[in-house]
């Protein structure tokens, strides 16, 4: 069985951790409950840490030709410059993270859709704003995972947000204490994986181990470089499909036709987005053990993450 890195996730506190909202409440997420016993929680409050009480008076973007400020207008406060010192400096501070959850459409939070007001008082707004702790982040790390509470409901996004995570997680270990037969290790367990978020780059990591130029740590600084570009962007339904279809290779003269011709309905209905990608994985697995084939069992792109986060949900959740 895999054995799992723990992620290291900075998140919203107020979701699952302490009811530190402005209205002094906590945000229930059934991904980030689930999560705590497979990942470490770095869990900070933006607007707690610059001074602002539980309960606050509301804070809100305001919009300024082309400059947004974070205003609170019940006190006329001018928060902007106190948010941008703290997120700058919070997140400089960091020494590891695999990825994000944070506070959907918060002011300081939202990683997109948050409400950017014409003024202070009783002025229109549109939804087009970035929280200003998480524009930082976006600034800081635009490579990483970054999600919130909301869009996670998505099974779809839940999926890739956590195969990246751990396929990151996995890669820190090594980075900090893995030989070179750990990193082609690595890029061997996940190569599936790899081809099918970017084939492209997948090739170039694969190119970068045998090259043989740069030192130990030359070559798991620039792979490492390459991998999180990679996982920068969600794979695309047709890369999956074209990794499903190569699996089924290792199988085809060993199934019968009943069972090729479902597992290609299945395929034509993922393409569709009726059914999500673990549906067609589960089936590849059961051949796998079915006939025993090492090289398949010890791909990630069949299991990326722990068996328990894999919640059941509809595919076609409100992603926020």
């Amino acid at each position: 069985m895999r054995q799992f890195e723990k992620p290291i996730i900075v998140s919203s506190k107020c979701i699952e951790f302490e009811p530190c909202r402005y209205n002094a409440l906590i945000i229930s997420s059934k991904v980030v409950e689930n999560l705590k016993e497979y990942a470490i929680f770095r869990p900070v409050c933006p607007e707690v840490e610059i001074g602002l009480g539980i309960p606050r008076d509301p804070v809100r973007l305001v919009r300024d030709k082309e400059n947004t400020s974070l205003l609170q207008p019940s006190t006329g406060s001018d928060l902007t410059s106190k948010m941008n010192d703290f997120s700058n400096e919070f997140l400089t501070n960091l020494k590891d993270v695999d990825g994000f959850i944070l506070k959907n459409r918060s002011p300081s939070c939202g990683i997109k859709n948050v409400k950017r007001y014409y003024g202070l008082e009783n002025a229109g707004a549109v939804r087009d704003g970035v929280g200003l702790f998480a524009q930082m982040v976006i600034n800081k790390f635009p490579y990483l995972p970054l999600e919130d509470e909301g869009r996670l409901r998505n099974l779809i996004i839940r999926e890739n947000f956590l195969t990246k995570i751990f396929t990151l997680a996995d890669f820190r270990k090594i980075k900090i204490e893995g030989s070179f037969h750990d990193m082609i290790e690595f890029h061997t367990r996940n190569k599936l994986l790899l081809l099918a978020f970017n084939q492209e780059i997948a090739r170039k990591m694969g190119k970068l181990l045998s090259d043989g130029k740069l030192s130990l740590d030359g070559v798991k600084n620039d792979y490492g470089k390459l991998l999180v570009h990679l996982l920068s962007k969600d794979p695309h339904v047709s890369s999956n499909i074209n990794v499903l279809m190569h699996a089924l290779g290792y199988f085809s003269k060993k199934l019968s036709s009943a069972e090729k011709s479902f597992f290609l309905d299945n395929l034509e209905k993922y393409r569709e987005g009726r059914i999500p990608l673990l549906v067609n994985i589960n089936l590849i697995k059961s051949w796998i053990l079915r006939f025993d084939v090492e090289y398949l069992d010890k791909q990630t792109f069949f299991q990326p993450y722990p068996e328990n986060l894999m919640q059941i949900t509809f595919i076609y959740d409100k992603m926020g």
